[in-house]
């Protein structure tokens, strides 16, 4: 890897229309998608959203300075509340924009995990399983720990008791319980979301992370061999939560040169540094 190679531009940005620059952001870590960028629009089983989504992915590969999405930036009072030229949510937007889709390409992101509940008293385990499109971590005041220590630390048992605790149907009581979550199935796309805002405020706490998540410490037992997710994208809030910017940083290979994609509306160059920040991580399963 090169240690200060030039910067280069590649392909075209995008305009911020005002405010639009979590679209923007969610449009490009998208398009660093292998699944998505190899499907064609207007296919039988393509939804209007999906069309229009390819749409903006396939501008972003052509030369050019700059283009405006217009065709998603018309939809997004179909996606998430919002009034045109006021600021929104990326992850909001990106979590619509896939249940917006069709099923073949929306299935990429769609894990499933079990939730296990041990009764304290008669020691009876309930199992549930449900679909995920996402993990939501909260980012604690006072923490500067590492994104798998992070997760580590939400797949860990939960005790539930005295207003939350469990009602056992074989003890036909509330109860105290133990609360375990696993991944039955890891999504091909796993989205990683920081939770930073609490009580309106912003936590800007800096989350170490690698580019590499080992997944076998989160499976279920039983549930197939190690997999390993690789950091392909990552969209940035920078400011504080009142006013900010949206930048997403998408990971290119070329060759044997690995760069880092900054993206910054309409400012499209690559770089070998690496930019962290406030952020959801797109990985890919590479197993």
């Amino acid at each position: 890897m090169e240690t200060n190679p030039p910067q280069q531009r590649s392909g075209q940005g995008l305009c911020n229309t005002g405010n639009t620059c979590f679209l923007n952001a969610a449009i490009q870590c998208l398009g660093a998608i292998d699944e998505v960028n190899q499907l064609l629009p207007s296919n039988k089983e393509s939804t209007a959203t999906q069309d229009k989504l390819l749409v903006c992915i396939r501008e972003l590969q052509k030369s050019g300075t700059a283009y405006t999405p217009a065709p998603l930036i018309q939809r997004i009072p179909h996606l998430i509340r919002y009034k045109k030229g006021d600021p929104a949510d990326a992850h909001e937007l990106l979590i619509a924009l896939i249940n917006y889709i069709s099923e073949p390409l929306s299935q990429i992101f769609q894990g499933q995990m079990s939730s296990t509940v041990q009764c304290s008293h008669c020691n009876k385990m309930t199992t549930t399983t449900d679909n995920t499109q996402d993990i939501s971590l909260h980012i604690a005041t006072d923490s500067s720990s590492s994104l798998s220590e992070k997760l580590y630390n939400f797949f860990q048992p939960e005790t539930l008791d005295g207003e939350n605790a469990f009602w056992c149907e074989a003890c036909q009581e509330s109860c105290r319980a133990t609360k375990t979550l696993s991944y039955t199935h890891i999504p091909t796309i796993l989205i990683v979301h920081l939770k930073r805002l609490i009580l309106g405020k912003k936590i800007q706490n800096h989350t170490p992370f690698d580019t590499t998540l080992e997944m076998e410490p989160y499976m279920a037992p039983g549930q197939g061999s190690a997999q390993q997710m690789v950091l392909i994208g990552m969209i940035s809030h920078q400011g504080t939560e009142k006013q900010g910017h949206y930048v997403a940083i998408i990971k290119k290979r070329e060759r044997v040169v690995t760069t880092q994609r900054r993206l910054n509306n309409s400012n499209n160059t690559s770089t070998s540094t690496p930019i962290t920040g406030v952020r959801i991580d797109i990985q890919e399963n590479k197993t």
